[in-house]
């Protein structure tokens, strides 16, 4: 079988445009095999050149590639191509497809071809770390969403029979409230004496090396992570941050912020220390002598 030519110059600009034109119609990519049987026969390179022109176009910024995660098989996934980023294409698919109703992992791969719905949870994974899609409980299976998943959503059939229940003994609904915000509404917890300054340092200290051992060393450890392992030890946020903050007054730790404290969530905030310069201290790491 005879080699096919390697194409001249101008032809070369000509596939270029031709491959940009491919993924342009391709919004969540294509593989180098099918961008070649795109190609028409009259420019129909091999797959090697067509391999050479997109790793040019990826150098120069113009394409994009995605490597899907190794599944089972021996033989690796093949790269897809695209014209944006896969990563940033998809999420804001997702965004969109998700504006209206939260819907099901299922329900949202149905709006992708198979090489995205197959990795749909790779490419979630991200915004649903940042908080920009969340998860909410399961009714008839657990869903996606961009907002706050709604109580009511989930209790409206035992809410209506509290309220049936408390007509049936006599009481007006507004009896039935009052008797469920007595009962949600946190009692007196006994004040928690701080810890002395040398205590406080061991316990914090002793729990960073618990969740990273490299914290020994100096590796940092993410501040939400470490309020967590030490919420049976300081009894709120306040006295948690009162003394990562004075550790790093005496220069005992180091503490860094949040590079970019806009796109946190109010939750994310609360888990992290304000810095008092508008961010949020987010990661600790004791200082070597």
């Amino acid at each position: 079988m005879k080699r096919k030519p390697s194409p001249t110059p101008q032809n070369v600009s000509e596939v270029d445009e031709l491959i940009s034109k491919i993924l342009s119609r391709n919004q969540f990519g294509i593989s180098a095999d099918q961008i070649r049987k795109n190609l028409p026969l009259s420019h129909r390179v091999s797959k090697d050149q067509v391999i050479s022109r997109l790793r040019a176009g990826i150098s120069e910024g113009k394409i994009y590639s995605w490597n899907p995660p190794a599944g089972r098989s021996s033989r690796p996934p093949a790269l897809i191509y695209s014209a944006q980023p896969l990563e940033r294409v998809v999420a804001g698919e997702v965004q969109e497809i998700l504006r209206n109703q939260p819907l099901s992992p299922g329900e949202i791969k149905k709006k992708f071809p198979i090489h995205i719905s197959k990795y749909l949870l790779t490419f979630l994974e991200p915004i649903i770390k940042k908080g920009t899609v969340k998860w909410h409980p399961p009714l008839k299976g657990k869903r996606l969403g961009l907002q706050e998943p709604d109580a009511a959503d989930f209790l409206s059939a035992q809410i209506k029979k509290l309220f049936d229940k408390g007509e049936k003994l006599g009481f007006h609904k507004e009896d039935v409230l009052q008797a469920v915000q007595k009962y949600a509404k946190p009692g007196p917890y006994p004040k928690q004496t701080s810890l002395p300054s040398e205590e406080a340092e061991k316990i914090i200290f002793q729990a960073m090396k618990t969740l990273k051992p490299a914290a020994a060393k100096g590796a940092l450890v993410y501040i939400p992570d470490l309020r967590k392992a030490l919420m049976n030890v300081f009894a709120d946020k306040d006295s948690f941050d009162q003394a990562v903050l004075n550790l790093a007054k005496c220069e005992k730790v180091q503490l860094q912020s949040h590079s970019l404290p806009a796109e946190l969530t109010e939750e994310q905030r609360q888990a992290m220390i304000d810095n008092q310069r508008g961010s949020y201290f987010m990661v600790i790491g004791i200082r070597m002598e």
